[in-house]
């Protein structure tokens, strides 16, 4: 019987952490009040697999920290919005300036 040739996997697979202890019970007692992000970092994890293991977990953010979430999320979004409408609005004052001197 001839052999059949099986396909090797060519991509990196990497071995992920298992969650410890006293990992799970920290992301227990921060999860309402911390963001995603600053819960990975604390714990040296991707923020996808807090995010992942949250909700594993069944855990939910508090209404508080929910409402801070989306103040941040505006700031982020519009902030970047205004800078530039500011810089706009500053560009033709600055030309109409150098023109007054240059008519001098």
């Amino acid at each position: 019987m001839p052999k059949t040739k099986t396909k090797k996997k060519t991509g990196t697979s990497r071995v992920r952490p298992r969650w410890t202890k006293e990992e799970v019970s920290l992301l227990k007692r921060l999860y309402r009040t911390h963001s995603n992000a600053e819960i990975a970092q604390i714990l040296g994890r991707k923020v996808s697999s807090v995010v992942f293991k949250g909700h594993r977990l069944g855990l939910a953010k508090g209404a508080r920290r929910l409402k801070e979430m989306g103040r941040e999320n505006i700031r982020r979004r519009w902030e970047p919005l205004k800078q530039k409408a500011a810089k706009k609005a500053a560009a033709p004052k600055k030309a109409a300036a150098s023109k007054k001197r240059s008519a001098k």
